[in-house]
Order: C-alpha cells, then structure tokens, then sequence
C-alpha cells in the first residue's frame, strides 16, 4: 500500500498537481459543466488518479478497490489512456476498465452536465422502460393463472400506485407468473413494498451492508399490505433472462431464498451492489458501489454468479414452460 501511494503522488506532482490540491480545486468549482468535451492528457491523467482515489474510499469491498486502483494506475503509466480525447471517450473508458477489473457491473463513470445534479438514476428513453412506469402488462390466463410484465422498478410514488393497481387486479388468481425477462432493476424501495405482499408483517426481506461489514439497514415487509393470499402456499413462478439485473435479482433472489418462488428461463446478470453518485472533479462522476445487500437466509448475494434457473428454458420458451408448471401445481393441490 505504500508503494501505490507513493507512486500516486508522484505522478501526480509529475503533471503539477497533488491530490489535496486536486480536490480543493474541484471542491470550489462545484459541479459546474466544462465549456468543451475535448480533454487534454493532464485531465485525463488527474481524472484517472481522482477517480481510482474516490473508489477506494467509497467502494463496498475495500480490497477490491486496491486492486483496481493499483492495476489502473499501471495502466496509467505505461500510457495505455493517453489515447482518450474527449470527455465521452474517456467515461466510456474508464467505466469499462472499471467493471472489467472488478467483476461489478454497477461500475460507470458518467458525465457532469449542465444544470443537472448527479444521479444514480439512469434515465430511460426506450418505451418499455419508460411508458407507464415500465408496467408492461397484467393478464389472467386460462385457468385463473395470473400474468405481470414489468421491466424497471422506479423510483416513484407513481408507480407504487401501478404496481399496487397490477397486483391488486390479481389478487384473485390461483398462481401467479411474473415476467422479468427484461427487468432491467432499479429501486429497491419498490422491491420492498411489491415484497410485501408475499411476506408476513415485518418479515427481514434483506440487510444492507456497508464497506466495514456492519448493517446500516433492514428492509421489513410493510405491514397490512395486500391481503392474505400471495402469503400463504400459493404458486408463483419468474422467469429470468440474461437480461434480468440488480433490482429484478433481489426481489427474485428474496422470494426464492424463502422458498416461495421458482425461476422459469435463464441465469441472470449477476449485479447485487447498492450504488450511489460520488463526485470525481468537475467534469466527471462515478456510479460507484457503496453497500452490498445480505439475505437473512443465505447470508450472502448473487453479485458476480447470478441466480441459475430452477427450471431451464430458452427465453422464448419460458412463459410455456412457467404456464405448463402452474397448471400442473394448481392440479396437485
């Protein structure tokens, strides 16, 4: 470790800067946006030291974040980001490098712009993700089976109400399938409140974790949510997708821990880590992983392994399947 730092400094007083100035100067320039994408080699090199010392204060597995660091700042040196010319160019980068030395595919560098405070939150433009809340559709198939396709779980009063709307409207159905072959995760506050109306009052659906391994949250089932149905022995099935990440998984990971879901599909993404917005210098910031999520029953996560199907089908094929086994549960009981 004293070696790392003492090649830190030195690069950076090699281009006419140390780290504490470094962050005074960005702490008086706020978030203000840059007049040019274009970036020169020495805020390319200063973004690069800035953004692998920020991981390593923040990020979730300390160790992990040495190694990224150590291995970036190698790469610094041999010249490997002396390339990189634009703001975009260097985010994109960056994130990439960021993710393939970790292994967490949360890992992003993004932008700061104008106007805008920094976010987390990804912004969604396609319509399956954006238009009504991601709710795609609710269905009641033959045989009283019911049907909910959603792909993001947002951040919003609003669709709390579709997803209080959507599950009400199958309150009544014999088993129940739930489609997140494209859920692409988002809030776990939502993950909590649909939980909900599987679980019994104040059930322990999950524990955040921070980067010293202490609990700094447990998520409860809310109480008197939903009625008494989805609680008790009732047949549900998801299907998953390669595509099914973060979010999605922890609802997914938390309803099959409690052995009260089977997966239908495919293996999902593998992203378990809690992310937030940390603040780089005033052109960039990075969507780091900063708590990781625990189950009450495993006592672990799906960060990097995924959730492997309990019955395996092509996507194409999974809703079939997933309807052929609620048929078949509804018949033994």
């Amino acid at each position: 470790m004293t070696r790392w730092v003492s090649r830190l400094a030195a690069i950076a007083l090699a281009f006419g800067l140390s780290l504490s100035t470094a962050a005074a100067a960005e702490s008086r320039a706020g978030n203000a946006a840059v007049d040019t994408d274009l970036v020169n080699l020495e805020l390319v090199r200063e973004s690069v030291i800035s953004t692998v010392k920020r991981l390593e204060e923040v990020y979730v597995y300390p160790e992990v974040a040495r190694r990224v660091s150590e291995t970036m700042i190698e790469r610094l040196e041999s010249g490997s980001y002396d390339h990189l010319t634009t703001r975009q160019e260097f985010a994109e980068h960056i994130g990439a490098e960021l993710r393939e030395i970790s292994g967490d595919g949360h890992l992003s560098v993004m932008l700061v712009e104008a106007e805008k405070a920094p976010t987390h939150v990804l912004p969604e433009t396609v319509d399956r993700f954006a238009l009504n809340h991601a709710f795609e559709k609710v269905d009641v198939l033959e045989g009283n089976i019911g049907y909910l396709k959603f792909n993001k779980f947002y951040l919003d009063d609003e669709a709390v109400a579709v997803a209080d709307h959507a599950l009400g409207f199958l309150s009544s159905t014999d088993a129940l399938i739930i489609d997140l072959t494209e859920c692409v995760g988002g809030s776990p506050e939502l993950v909590r409140h649909m939980l909900s109306y599987f679980f019994a009052d104040e059930t322990l659906l999950w524990q955040t974790i921070n980067r010293d391994g202490e609990s700094v949250y447990d998520a409860l089932s809310t109480p008197g949510l939903g009625g008494s149905r989805f609680k008790s022995d009732f047949p549900l099935f998801i299907l998953t997708s390669p595509e099914t990440a973060s979010a999605a998984e922890l609802f997914t990971y938390t309803l099959r821990s409690y052995g009260k879901a089977k997966t239908v599909g495919q293996g999902t993404m593998g992203v378990a880590h809690a992310v937030g917005a940390v603040e780089i210098n005033k052109h960039f910031y990075g969507r780091f992983a900063t708590y990781r999520n625990a189950n009450p029953v495993t006592g672990s996560d799906w960060e990097g392994v995924g959730l492997a199907p309990d019955t395996s089908a092509a996507t194409e094929d999974s809703m079939d399947v997933a309807v052929r086994m609620a048929k078949a549960a509804l018949e033994a009981q």
